[in-house]
């Protein structure tokens, strides 16, 4: 059962309604209308409250557990989904409240602090604040990424003798400065002069490594390049070039961009709880047919030790022939791996002492993002090279996961024995698998889509800009979903809604929903989530 958490009775103490649409759209107007004092608070302390906030459990308990990892058919019920799970429904896009009632103001106090301070003091800040700001256009972009406009160049302002009701920016505007302030912030961390004060215990993710943020911000610099790609090839071309012409790149699993915490943090007797859903059909037979060694990460055997997934149309359980399947009911299929989500999950009568781990942006991602560019030729790279680096990356980043606490970042899925070099060199190897140029850009999208088992979020992006996985691939196909004997279709974007007129933006809201529906692709309406936001042309 859903569990309502103190700090989101703070949210509706400030007015942030998020389990109602059109409330999550006034949230910025409201966070402003209720600041709370940071005069004795640090920077320090502010990145720390942000990013503790990026990884919501409301968002996973209903934006992933329920929605986007049923629709990417990376799990299911155990009695199967209903006639239409296709339907974001209400309580969906958490990111956009989490957007304006936590991450966004946090770090931009933290970079409003800075800014306060005498400017001798200023130039040992000048890394964090670098920092914070390739936090905050992270989370932007991820919330324009299926919103489409929201407001950035004027939101968070009010306390700072900005605007109550700030504009909208366009996504095509919004990605392009969210692009040139990760650039500059990249650029600024490698030049900093000054003896620099450092986040260290106060930044989850890379423990104030500024080296390391710097690869981060390019990596981020290419999935923002990506976006562009059905609308502005050129765009995608010249922020990739130019992001490659820099020093700082991710070389290894080391540098993934990850969010850590301790044990309790996504704790398994609360919203974060992975229970009772079941593996599919079609990802765990491809899985066992190229003997994958991340299936035992990312699934538990069932009952007999066997790895059986159901299926994942609405239809399929009812039909007699499916009826030996569902017999055993959840005992008889394989679950997503516990510990891999809740790492205090109880298994084998222990609860487990593991760290969390929240993938943002991999080495994985990144070596596929070259691949991909490389294979459609808008970058010099070797699209098989990076390809393979993917492949391999991805296995190693899950087998260090799955691991118990190996450098602090492990897991302990029990009884879990590490992958071994011949293992992966038999999934690389594997028909399907090994890079065929004839097949590229499908082959590392269907990779991608496997490597992204804990990042749904970006699975679901990669569907909308490359079409993979589908129902018709060679490779990989996904379960035909069908309802009632009709073939359902996957929605592309969260529903919109009008705010009310007694809402201070609402004007400049009602102005950014018109323009987006001016696209011819955005749908019949703002509550249409079949429509396309401004990146994901048709």
């Amino acid at each position: 059962m859903k569990k309502i958490s103190k700090k989101y009775i703070g949210f509706t103490l400030l007015g942030v309604a998020l389990s109602v649409s059109s409330c999550k759209k006034a949230d910025f107007a409201e966070a402003n209308l209720n600041p709370e004092t940071i005069y004795t608070v640090t920077p320090e302390n502010q990145f720390l409250a942000a990013s503790r906030q990026v990884n919501n459990d409301f968002e996973y308990y209903y934006d992933v557990y329920r929605k986007m990892n049923y629709w990417l058919q990376y799990s299911a019920p155990a009695a199967g989904n209903s006639l239409n799970f296709n339907l974001p429904g209400g309580n969906f896009n958490y990111r956009y409240g989490n957007l304006y009632g936590n991450v966004g103001p946090k770090l931009i106090d933290a970079i409003k602090i800075i800014e306060k301070m005498p400017e001798t003091e200023q130039a040992a800040y000048t890394q964090i604040k670098s920092i914070a700001q390739i936090l905050l256009c992270y989370y932007a972009f991820y919330t324009s990424d299926t919103n489409g406009s929201i407001a950035y160049s004027e939101a968070f302002q009010a306390r700072y003798d900005g605007t109550l009701t700030p504009k909208y920016d366009t996504q095509a505007d919004l990605f392009a400065r969210l692009d040139e302030q990760v650039k500059t912030a990249v650029a600024t961390l490698a030049a900093s002069g000054a003896a620099q004060k450092s986040l260290g215990a106060n930044d989850p993710f890379f423990s104030g490594d500024a080296t390391k943020w710097a690869k981060a911000g390019n990596a981020l610099r290419l999935r923002i390049a990506s976006r562009f790609m059905k609308v502005d090839a050129n765009k995608l071309k010249s922020i990739a070039t130019d992001v490659l012409s820099n020093s700082a790149q991710m070389a290894s699993v080391d540098d993934s961009w990850e969010f850590k915490a301790g044990p309790t943090y996504a704790d398994a007797g609360s919203n974060w709880n992975p229970a009772n859903f079941i593996a599919t059909k079609n990802v765990v037979d491809f899985m066992k047919a190229k003997a994958d060694p991340r299936m035992k990460v990312y699934y538990m055997p069932n009952a007999s030790g066997n790895y059986v997934g159901g299926f994942a149309s609405p239809d399929a359980p009812s039909k007699p022939e499916n009826a030996a399947l569902y017999a055993a009911g959840l005992t008889g299929f394989a679950q997503i791996q516990l510990r891999l989500f809740t790492p205090n999950a109880v298994a084998d009568g222990a609860a487990g002492t593991g760290s969390a781990f929240f993938p943002m942006i991999t080495y994985s991602e990144y070596c596929f993002l070259r691949a991909d560019f490389a294979a459609r030729g808008y970058t010099t790279d070797n699209a098989a090279d990076w390809y393979q680096k993917g492949v391999y990356a991805s296995i190693d980043y899950y087998d260090r996961r799955a691991k118990t606490r190996e450098n602090g970042t492990g897991v302990g899925i029990p009884n879990y024995v590490g992958v071994t070099q011949p293992q992966k060199d038999a999934y690389y190897n594997a028909a399907g698998v090994k890079y065929d140029a004839s097949k590229a850009v499908e082959q590392i999208a269907i990779q991608a889509y496997f490597d992204f088992y804990r990042n749904p979020f970006e699975a679901w992006s990669w569907w909308k800009r490359t079409g993979y996985p589908s129902t018709s691939s060679t490779i990989f196909a996904w379960e035909k979903l069908i309802a009632q004997g009709v073939e359902l279709v996957l929605p592309r974007r969260p529903s919109q809604s009008y705010l009310p007129t007694s809402n201070l933006n609402y004007e400049n809201q009602k102005a950014a929903l018109e323009e987006m529906m001016t696209s011819g692709y955005y749908g019949t309406g703002p509550g249409d989530p079949f429509g396309r936001v401004w990146w994901d042309k048709n």
